[in-house]
């Protein structure tokens, strides 16, 4: 019955629009480790980074927008037996399984105040030449937010890199302009972390 569930819900991911990503070998998530070191793997043992950092984690299930499977096309079966190939590398744990398409209710973003300060900070110079004046923070804050949001579950993301500071991705978004720019619109790249279950840690808000 095992291998039925196992088979049916391989067959299941592969034709799915999004997934999960999930180890049920470990407990281990990316947001068990902070953001200054990243996944120690001293402390996984035996489990990797690779693995830790995407353990939970929900992926639009397309190329370059979710983990790299390992590559066995090179490797003959008595180089790397067919009972440990694993997703992401031999003896992986890590299994793909379907999920609903996210709702937006159910995405959760992560965004400290010291990104935001760090925006308005050093970049305040894009933000008056979208039309936005100083009263317009708290609009434009949320309006990035609901936006990024917008386009995560619709898959409108790329993979940027991944580490063991986790799946980093970059999300393209249209905000738009305000006052005397009002009719406009400007093409902006947000860039977050996949964490657990519908949450984004944000890296940098406003990358260009």
């Amino acid at each position: 019955m095992r291998m039925l569930d196992e088979y049916l819900d391989l067959i299941y991911s592969s034709f799915a629009s999004w997934i999960k990503v999930s180890d049920n070998k470990s407990k281990l998530t990316i947001d068990d480790f902070p953001y200054s070191t990243g996944v120690d793997e001293d402390l996984t043992y035996p489990h990797c980074w690779q693995c830790v950092t995407v353990n939970n984690c929900w992926f639009k299930n397309e190329k370059n927008k979710k983990p790299d499977k390992f590559d066995y096309t090179q490797f003959s079966f008595s180089q790397i037996g067919k009972s440990i190939r694993g997703l992401y590398h031999p003896h992986c744990h890590c299994k793909e399984h379907s999920i609903n398409v996210p709702k937006e209710k159910d995405i959760e973003l992560i965004l400290s105040k010291n990104k935001i300060n760090d925006f308005f900070d050093r970049k305040i110079n894009w933000f008056y030449r979208w039309g936005y004046q100083n009263r317009d923070k708290e609009e434009f804050i949320n309006t990035l937010k609901q936006k990024t949001i917008e386009e995560y579950r619709k898959g409108n993301y790329i993979k940027f890199k991944h580490s063991r500071y986790g799946f980093q991705i970059d999300i393209n978004i249209t905000i738009p302009g305000k006052n005397e720019k009002v009719n406009r619109e400007y093409v902006i790249k947000t860039c977050y972390i996949v964490f657990p279950n519908g949450k984004l840690r944000c890296t940098t808000l406003v990358g260009g």
